[in-house]
């Protein structure tokens, strides 16, 4: 009887032992759901402020004139040269001024092929010895792409005020530009930096062809990003 008894002993412990081990497993589980929930969430809230920031800076209105300038952010690409091609730059934590045209890129599509060094590739983000983060914490990247478009919707005269002769007025023709602003944080990818780099300074952020996607490129490698797309009409009053 004695012996009987110790061997439902064992049994119940061993019962128990089970429990306890499926009951802290589904723990352990649940806890790192939660964590990596927690972690999706700072990251795509990171992500967000870093964009809204470049865009707040791209809108600021101190920065207006400098970027219609001859070499401004608008400027220089608004041209019948450039139009259509995109003027790259990182948004750097590190640089006082936001735009600097010694360090911005041309890229484009040509016969099917991407050209990306007409005007070098300084303006590129790019992971290394370098701090091409937004901020000292080093956690992202935000690269920003301008270019103007043409045709689209627009009508005739759409964004003139009605009655308006622009040679009489002495108005600048309206034209539309894009910025996209890309953040991406490399930390939480497996990616290796080249095939980040390689993305950031290869691929177009206005395509129609999806290998030539810089969007396209990061998906391919899990990497967590973000792309802001913002249009704007821009014509100005002249003597």
């Amino acid at each position: 009887m004695l012996n009987r008894q110790k061997g439902a002993t064992l049994i119940v412990v061993l019962i128990l032992l089970v429990a306890l081990t499926v009951i802290g497993t589904l723990a352990i589980r649940q806890s790192l759901v939660s964590l990596n929930i927690a972690t999706n969430g700072q990251a795509q809230q990171l992500l967000i402020q870093n964009s809204d920031s470049a865009t707040f800076n791209v809108e600021n209105p101190n920065n207006l004139i400098r970027s219609l300038a001859r070499d401004g952010m608008f400027g220089f690409i608004k041209g019948s040269t450039n139009k259509g091609k995109e003027l790259i730059f990182c948004y750097r934590g590190d640089q006082s001024q936001f735009f600097n045209l010694s360090r911005a890129s041309l890229i484009y599509e040509q016969i099917g092929s991407i050209v990306n060094n007409s005007l070098g590739v300084s303006g590129y983000c790019q992971l290394g010895s370098q701090n091409f983060f937004t901020s000292n914490r080093r956690a992202v990247l935000t690269q920003v792409s301008v270019s103007f478009v043409e045709g689209g919707n627009v009508k005739p005269f759409q964004f003139y005020i009605r009655g308006t002769d622009p040679e009489k007025a002495k108005i600048e023709q309206t034209e539309r530009v894009v910025v996209n602003t890309v953040s991406l944080i490399p930390s939480l990818s497996t990616a290796t930096d080249e095939e980040i780099n390689t993305c950031l300074s290869t691929r177009l952020s206005n395509t129609n062809i999806p290998t030539h996607s810089i969007a396209t490129c990061l998906s391919s490698l899990n990497v967590p990003f973000t792309v802001h797309v913002t249009e704007y009409t821009l014509g100005q009053a002249f003597i």
